[in-house]
């Protein structure tokens, strides 16, 4: 049973904390969300009902009060815009809470008890494993670096998180001594090749349980779990290929796609390259011309 006054004063005293954080449009914001069942006094008096001691360490803890935060001000910027929220908390819980155990306890304790909402989803999920090529049987087709240079997950709808648009993707499918296949994947919040975060890193655990299907699980997800299916839908050179993902984690459903390639820009890529995989979008639904591009000279390897 939730304890009202425990609930009650950790409202008061996130709102109080807060407002030494916050600019005067947040603070705006932050007055609007009072009056709002969902999210604010849902998951707030949930929290303070049902994760006293992961609440109580979370903010005694740098990290972890920074984190919460960042999070925060992501749900004040998009108070119009919802749909953005879960990939700025994304880059929060990427930098700030990576790898921090009382965030994950918090966030645990959230969503065990269910203080932690939904968020719209994020972008169609295009293609399936039907769809996939079927010449890629094997991670070892597709071992070593790639580059990713264009994005559909782009920031705009029916894609808002943008995604597929930070800087410096890169893509390392790596076999490692135990024997199982990893993605050592590196990226920076951003877009546009303007990084706005150091390089982040994360890494997944991969198989390929149908030819051209690269099954993602993540080791280190913040919500856990977190898991994709990548499907490479052509692959017309050995160097460049395009893949649709779809992804879900618990509380968000999100996907998009990528092309991928061995260099790090797209200035060598052969024209008939880009056409086959205009083709092969445009039989998904998909605008080649509406796609974001990168370009990862700057990038570090």
């Amino acid at each position: 049973m939730i304890n009202k006054k425990f609930a009650f004063g950790y409202v008061l005293v996130s709102a109080l904390t807060l407002r030494y954080f916050l600019t005067t449009q947040q603070i705006i914001s932050q007055i609007r969300f009072l009056g709002r069942w969902e999210p604010f006094w849902h998951s707030n008096l949930c929290i303070g009902g049902n994760c006293k001691l992961a609440a109580a360490q979370c903010f005694t803890n740098y990290k972890c009060a920074q984190t919460i935060g960042c999070i925060q001000r992501c749900l004040l910027d998009n108070i119009d815009s919802e749909e953005k929220t879960a990939a700025c908390a994304y880059i929060c819980e990427m930098t700030y809470g990576y790898e921090n155990q009382p965030f994950k306890d918090m966030i645990n304790c959230m969503l065990d008890n269910k203080c932690l909402l939904e968020y719209p989803e994020d972008g169609p999920c295009k293609g399936s494993n039907a769809d996939a090529i079927t010449s890629v049987k094997t991670m070892e087709d597709i071992e070593g670096d790639w580059w990713v240079l264009r994005g559909i997950n782009c920031g705009e709808s029916p894609y808002p998180g943008g995604y597929d648009w930070y800087p410096c993707q890169h893509e390392r499918f790596i076999k490692a001594a135990e024997g199982h296949w990893i993605n050592n994947v590196t990226y920076c919040g951003g877009r546009h090749d303007k990084c706005t975060t150091d390089i982040i890193v994360t890494i997944a655990n991969v198989s390929m349980p149908a030819p051209g299907v690269v099954n993602h699980k993540y080791t280190d997800a913040p919500l856990d779990p977190q898991e994709e299916d990548w499907r490479l839908v052509s692959m017309p050179h050995p160097d460049y290929a395009l893949m649709l993902w779809c992804g879900r984690l618990p509380v968000l459903n999100y996907a998009g796609g990528i092309v991928i390639s061995r260099h790090r820009d797209d200035s060598s890529m052969p024209k008939e390259v880009v056409q086959e995989f205009r083709e092969v979008m445009s039989k998904h639904g998909i605008d080649w011309d509406k796609t974001c591009p990168s370009n990862n000279n700057h990038c570090p390897e």
